[in-house]
């Protein structure tokens, strides 16, 4: 999956065009980090060729819950089963977490995007106890990957930008709001016919409906600017105060976060087909502000 707009198509980077993930060091290090802890998870092993990290990591049911493991809501979303299974997150992070953390900020980013896979683990956990589904599951049944905090990202480029054409298996074009619907769909059949991985599949579902929550409803959205805030430093008092950039979902910004990201699309669509030279002076401040994460 692919957008399609992203890259223009002159050969090389115009001047002023953002690198993959210029404005989005948060995404850059959760692929960094998840790299990396495979390649411990294959190199730490327990007994039995056991993975180690896995076993200390993982989310499942019974660990997590009856054993007050609470810490395995977080860490089972750096760990990966295999190679191909990081790379399919990594594919999604890659592609849609930069322009998701660049519309919130990095702080407001990272804690979405890790509470949408708390969320996912939690629905999972619910569901598990909903009479007919997840036969031949138990609550031992482990659970690993970055999945539900993609699908969250996922769930948000589905609210800024619903038409935005992106390109499914890097081949066929197809619009986000199709895209997103389809994944949907497959995904809660997968969940009520108990196919293959339902349980992830329970997790994706979480993940992506507690993204849509966060942007649609707003004491959620306000409880994630503020658990973002922790830690964060103080904005200076006297002229120039402004709220700080890491504490917010919504741009402070004459117009919606939707509207500024349509605006953009439509520049690089215009940089693509008649260079750069082509904008004015304020389209090129519209896409320098943007680019700053105003």
């Amino acid at each position: 999956m692919k957008q399609d707009y992203v890259e223009p198509k002159q050969r090389g980077r115009p001047p002023g065009m953002p690198g993959p993930f210029e404005g989005a060091p948060v995404t850059k290090w959760l692929i960094i980090i998840n790299v990396a802890i495979l390649f411990l998870q294959v190199l730490m092993t327990g007994p039995g060729d056991r993975v180690f990290l896995q076993h200390l990591g993982h989310f499942s049911i019974q660990e997590s819950l009856p054993g007050l493991q609470l810490w395995r809501f977080l860490t089972f979303q750096f760990l990966h089963a295999d190679f191909g299974h990081l790379i399919m997150n990594g594919i999604g992070l890659f592609f849609f977490g930069p322009h998701i953390e660049r519309w919130m900020s990095a702080r407001v980013f990272l804690v979405f995007y890790l509470l949408c896979g708390v969320a996912g683990a939690l629905f999972y956990t619910v569901l598990f106890f909903v009479p007919g589904l997840f036969e031949g599951y138990t609550t031992e049944v482990p659970m690993v990957g970055a999945s539900a905090g993609v699908f969250g990202i996922l769930a948000a480029f589905y609210f800024v930008a619903p038409q935005a054409r992106v390109l499914l298996f890097f081949v066929i074009p197809i619009q986000m709001r199709t895209l997103g619907i389809g994944y949907f769909i497959y995904e809660a059949l997968s969940v009520l016919l108990n196919w293959h991985n339902a349980g992830g599949s329970a997790g994706h579902l979480g993940g992506a409906i507690f993204g849509l929550l966060v942007l649609k409803w707003t004491p959620l959205r306000k409880g994630v600017v503020k658990l973002s805030q922790i830690g964060a430093p103080s904005a200076p008092s006297g002229k120039g105060k402004r709220k700080t950039q890491d504490a917010k979902v919504i741009r402070e910004d004459d117009r919606s976060p939707l509207e500024v990201t349509k605006e953009v699309d439509r520049l690089l669509d215009k940089i693509s087909e008649q260079g750069i030279q082509s904008l004015t002076p304020q389209e090129k401040e519209t896409l320098n502000n943007a680019r700053r994460d105003k």
